[in-house]
């Protein structure tokens, strides 16, 4: 699982952290004991729990979120949340969109908690090779990072998106809302984009003030409408690498020609999903912004075949039509060129740091091999 961001985490009542009457307070740095699970590392911290990395005994990797009783003002809180997990582990399973929670468990003693172990997201760095030494989640945040907080192609952006969306739209169908969507608690597991951490899950009933500033809408969080908003001001940001809080704002550069406009239809469903105005909003369901990006989305494998198709036409068979020789003809041609330059590029950008990562983890391995065979 992923770090959570360093954005303001909005909690009522707000928590003090102290030990609970009867519980004494877990030691600096305390490994928890779970069943069959080497507990590796700390790879994130929330404001309730902490992501370890763990191994199975059949060697393979784990993300275990534990989240300690002691950091919960009252029982009643920290069933709450337990109760939120139980929820969303059976729907996850069904939805590829979740990370799916494999086992969860509970332990009672000297340091109460409860644990649940997940399906490990990708490597920032190298993908579905995983090295627990030097392991580092990918997120959302963290693709932002490595582009260096720039607009991300607008491709990936639309696939990110349509994930998203549907696995909004099934956890709404359970009437269940997430309740912080933003860049940190969104993974990518073996390359596909699914939203993590569950312990916020809630039914639509709850209407606890949660979430993290910037992604809740003036009329509150825990609505389905709130998720749907939350989710646009995540591809607000991925795709003008503005902050969230800058909204409506538009990069200073956009693409031209047919790029352009589907760009501008993009901000069309951004603009009416994240409308601060519930009344004015025309995208409140997660199910009809995710239609909304996949009509985007096979926009330009029609835009490509239009214009092959055109193409045979005049060239082969031809059809008269002189302004597809001329400048209009070339304009199109060269936004279905560009759209797969900028995108090929963002891949390479990515591929080059994996590559360097890979090779680098291959050397370091291979001294730590020889370091054990000397015996040091």
């Amino acid at each position: 699982m992923g770090e959570e961001s360093p954005d303001i985490r909005k909690r009522v009542p707000s928590r003090e952290l102290k030990p609970r009457p009867g519980h004494r307070q877990r030691p600096e740095g305390a490994v928890p004991e779970i069943p069959d699970l080497e507990m590796l590392r700390i790879i994130g911290k929330g404001a309730y729990g902490e992501v370890w990395l763990a191994r199975t005994v059949t060697g393979a990797c784990r993300a275990v979120k534990v989240v300690w009783h002691e950091d919960f003002d009252d029982e009643r809180s920290f069933t709450r949340e337990f109760e939120g997990v139980l929820n969303y582990e059976p729907i996850a399973r069904g939805n590829p969109g979740l990370v799916h929670i494999l086992h969860v468990g509970r332990r009672d003693g000297e340091y109460p908690c409860y644990y649940y172990v997940m399906e490990l997201a990708d490597d920032a760095y190298t993908g579905i090779h995983i090295s627990p030494e030097e392991y580092i989640p990918r997120t959302l945040l963290s693709d932002m990072q490595l582009y260096g907080h720039r607009p991300l192609p607008l491709d990936y952006v639309l696939e990110v998106g349509s994930q998203l969306a549907h696995a909004l739209a099934g956890l709404h169908a359970e009437e269940l809302t997430h309740r912080d969507v933003k860049p940190a608690n969104v993974v990518f597991v073996n390359g596909r984009a699914k939203l993590a951490d569950a312990g916020l899950v809630a039914p639509n009933s709850r209407r606890s003030f949660v979430g993290t500033e910037g992604y809740i809408p003036p009329d509150g969080p825990g609505t389905p409408r709130a998720d749907v908003y939350a989710l646009a001001k995540v591809l607000y940001e991925i795709a003008t690498g503005k902050d969230r809080l800058d909204f409506p704002e538009l990069p200073a550069e956009l693409p031209e020609g047919a790029s352009h406009r589907r760009w501008l239809k993009f901000n069309d469903i951004i603009c009416a999903a994240a409308e601060p105005v519930i009344g004015k909003s025309s995208i409140i369901s997660a199910q009809v912004m995710a239609e909304r990006l996949d009509a985007l989305r096979g926009f330009l494998l029609l835009n490509m075949i239009a214009y092959h198709g055109l193409w045979n036409l005049v060239y082969l068979f031809g059809v008269n039509a002189p302004w597809y020789r001329e400048t209009p003809g070339y304009i199109w041609q060269q936004s279905i060129c560009w759209t797969f330059i900028l995108l090929s590029g963002y891949c390479f950008h990515l591929g080059k740091g994996v590559s360097v990562r890979a090779v680098g983890g291959h050397g370091q391995r291979i001294q730590n091999r020889q370091r054990r065979n000397q015996g040091v």
